[in-house]
């Protein structure tokens, strides 16, 4: 991890401060990472309802662990989840890789 060990202070009117603190909050991060992610020129995303996706996922995952699992104890007749199991890699693998880029 990085030292942060020096200060920039910046001199602005309460109107424009009031923006920038307004940006950071919407855009999900604090101050200081708003700022340094503006300065150094990095993206910025916002991924508005990203945590409901996530969750509903995270449920559709549940439920075929479920079914595998009455599967496996011969209480389900099996059918082919493949295609399923695939796909939900597949939304998982791409949630986690937007999850990275976006913190």
């Amino acid at each position: 991890m990085r030292k942060k060990n020096t200060t920039i202070a910046i001199r602005c009117t309460e109107e424009e401060s009031r923006h920038i603190h307004k940006l950071a909050e919407r855009h999900g991060l604090k101050l200081n990472d708003f700022v340094m992610r503006c300065a150094l020129g990095k993206k910025i995303f916002v991924a508005h309802g990203i945590d409901e996706i996530v969750r509903q996922q995270k449920a559709i995952g549940r439920n075929l662990n479920q079914i595998a699992t009455l599967a496996n104890m011969d209480r389900l007749t099996a059918v082919n989840f493949q295609p399923l199991l695939d796909e939900h890699r597949k939304v998982t693998e791409m949630i986690g890789q937007l999850l990275r880029e976006v913190k």
